[in-house]
């Protein structure tokens, strides 16, 4: 998902693929990504949806028809135990 996010739009003046060059997130749940031409230097800005909106918009996901937890370590005592073994 990142990879494909992160996938340049073709350069509208010579028709290099153009690197993304910087993100800056807003409070919308999108992001405005600002890709440059590395052929003639030409800046693009495209308002993208971010990959943590995305992430929320997705259905839970479920492994072997369980809820799969995010929550891998717990603090204990200023150190983390792997989750399932205290």
């Amino acid at each position: 998902m990142l990879e494909r996010q992160n996938q340049g739009p073709q350069c509208t003046a010579c028709g290099s693929p153009m690197k993304l060059s910087a993100i800056e997130p807003s409070s919308t749940g999108r992001d405005l990504r600002t890709f440059t031409c590395p052929i003639c230097r030409r800046v693009q800005v495209h308002i993208i949806e971010s990959v943590v909106t995305e992430a929320w918009l997705e259905p839970l996901r479920t492994i072997k028809g369980r809820p799969q937890s995010a929550v891998t370590h717990a603090v204990q005592g200023g150190r983390m135990i792997p989750k399932g073994t205290h």
